[in-house]
C-alpha cells in the first residue's frame, strides 16, 4: 500500500535544481486529458533534473504518480467549494482546510514552487506561498461553467491570483478568464498542451469498414457538451460516410441516447460504429480514418485528440468551442466550423471528400502540429515560467 506521506528523508527534491509540488484536490477524479498532460509535465520536467512531487486527493493522479515512479502523497482536506453544498460548507470549513495543506506542505521541506490544479488550494495555499516567495503556478485544464462563473468565491480567487500566474491551455481559455471572469490579463497566460509521441507508437489494427466513401472518426465522452450526436446527425445524409467512436472516461447520462440514434442512424446498413478505447494503439486508430471530427458543443479549453490526429497525418474538423483550434490555421492546417452547426459539420465533411484537398489539409496540418504541440515545447514554456521570480501581487 502506498504511504499516506512523503518518505521525505530520502525524497529527490532536495539535491536537484528546482523544487516542484504539484497539488490536485478535485469533486471528482477521472482519467483525461488534464491527466494525460499534468503526468506529461511531470515527467518531462523530472527529466530535467528538476525535483517533481504530487499532494492531493486525486485518485487516478495518485495511482498514476505511485505507477510510475513519481513522488506522490494522498491528503484528504474535504470538498472543493464548487457545488452549492461545497461552496457554502466552505464558509467554515475552509481555515481547518487550510491548516491541514499548510501543514502537509511543511512536511516537504523547502519548496521552490507550487503548481496547483484545483480551486481549493488556489484560494488556500497561494497567499502562503506568496509569504514565502513560493514560485506560484495556476493550471486551468478544465472548462469554464456555472460551477467558475457563478461562484460566490470568485471574488475571493480572483485576488487570490494576485500571487500566481494563471496558466490556461488556449488563447480561448484566455479570453475567458480575462474578458468574462476578470481576472487581470497580465497574469493570464496561454500554454498549449503537448503530444507524447510515444503514446502514439504502439501497434494496433483498426480495419476499415468495408464500402466506405469517407471513413471518419472522433475520440470523446459520449456527453452533451462533446457533441457527438451532431457529428452523427451531420453524416446521417451522406451516403458512403461511415463513422468510429472511441468513446472515453466515465460516460454519464447521455451515453443512451448517443447509442440510441446510431441505432437510428444503422438501420439495415451499419455506418457506426463503436470501438473500445486502448492506450496502446491510437496511432494506429488515426491512421485508419480519412477525417478526424471533434464536434465539440460547449467551451473545450484544448483537446488533445485532434493534435495527436493531426500529428499522425489525419486531417481535423473541429469546431471553434475547440481551445485548440486557436493554434492552426483555418482552411489550411484544419477545418474550423461553428459549434452546434449540423449543416456547418456535414459541409465541411463534403469538402474533405475531394481526395486533393484532404491531402493538402493532412500534410499542412501535420507539419504545424509538430511545429507547435510538441511535449518538448510545452515543458520548454512551463520550465521558464517555473524559473522566473514569483508573482509579487499589486
Amino acid at each position: 500500500m502506498a504511504p499516506s506521506y512523503l518518505p521525505l528523508t530520502s525524497s529527490t527534491l532536495y539535491t536537484t535544481a528546482m523544487r516542484i509540488l504539484f497539488t490536485r484536490f478535485p469533486l471528482e477524479s477521472r482519467y483525461g486529458g488534464a491527466e494525460v498532460q499534468t503526468m506529461a509535465l511531470m515527467h518531462g520536467l523530472a527529466a530535467r533534473k528538476h525535483g517533481v512531487a504530487f499532494l492531493g486527493s486525486c485518485p487516478t493522479l495518485l495511482k498514476l504518480c505511485w505507477n510510475e515512479d513519481i513522488l506522490a502523497a494522498e491528503l484528504a482536506i474535504g470538498d472543493p467549494p464548487v457545488t452549492k453544498w461545497g461552496a457554502l460548507s466552505f464558509l467554515w470549513r475552509k481555515q481547518a482546510m487550510q491548516r491541514r495543506l499548510i501543514s502537509a506542505i511543511e512536511e516537504f521541506g523547502p519548496i521552490d514552487a507550487l503548481v496547483m490544479l484545483s480551486m481549493t488550494e488556489k484560494l488556500l495555499l497561494t497567499p502562503f506561498a506568496r509569504e514565502r516567495g513560493i514560485r506560484v503556478i495556476w493550471v486551468e485544464h478544465d472548462r469554464v461553467g456555472r460551477w467558475l462563473s457563478n461562484n460566490p468565491w470568485l471574488p475571493m480567487l480572483r485576488r487570490a491570483s494576485e500571487g500566481a500566474t494563471i496558466v490556461t491551455v488556449s488563447d480561448l481559455s484566455r479570453a475567458i478568464y480575462v474578458d468574462q471572469l476578470g481576472f487581470a490579463p497580465e497574469r493570464v497566460i496561454a500554454i498549449g498542451n503537448g503530444v507524447d509521441a510515444k503514446h502514439l507508437a504502439g501497434e494496433g489494427k483498426y480495419p476499415r469498414p468495408e464500402r466506405t466513401a469517407l471513413h471518419v472518426g472522433t475520440v470523446a465522452r459520449l456527453s452533451r457538451d462533446k457533441g457527438v450526436d451532431l457529428l452523427m446527425n451531420a453524416i446521417a445524409d451522406l451516403p458512403g460516410v461511415t463513422l468510429d467512436i472511441m468513446p472515453t472516461g466515465e460516460q454519464g447520462s447521455d451515453e443512451p441516447a448517443v447509442r440510441a440514434l446510431a441505432s437510428q442512424i444503422n438501420a439495415g446498413c451499419e455506418r457506426i460504429r463503436f470501438l473500445s478505447p486502448s492506450a496502446t494503439s491510437m496511432g494506429a486508430f488515426y491512421q485508419s480514418l480519412d477525417v478526424f471530427v471533434l464536434p465539440s458543443r460547449q467551451h473545450d479549453p484544448c483537446p488533445l485528440a485532434p493534435m495527436e490526429a493531426l500529428w499522425m497525418g489525419t486531417p481535423v474538423i473541429m469546431t471553434d468551442a475547440c481551445g485548440t483550434a486557436g493554434y492552426l490555421k483555418k482552411e489550411e492546417e484544419t477545418l474550423v466550423v461553428p459549434a452546434e452547426s449540423v449543416p456547418a459539420l456535414k459541409d465541411a465533411l463534403q469538402k474533405m471528400q475531394n481526395q486533393t484537398f484532404r491531402q493538402s489539409i493532412a500534410h499542412r496540418g501535420k507539419v504545424a502540429a509538430r511545429e507547435r504541440f510538441s511535449l518538448e515545447k510545452m515543458v520548454d514554456a512551463y520550465e521558464a515560467l517555473l524559473a522566473s521570480p514569483p508573482a509579487s501581487g499589486s
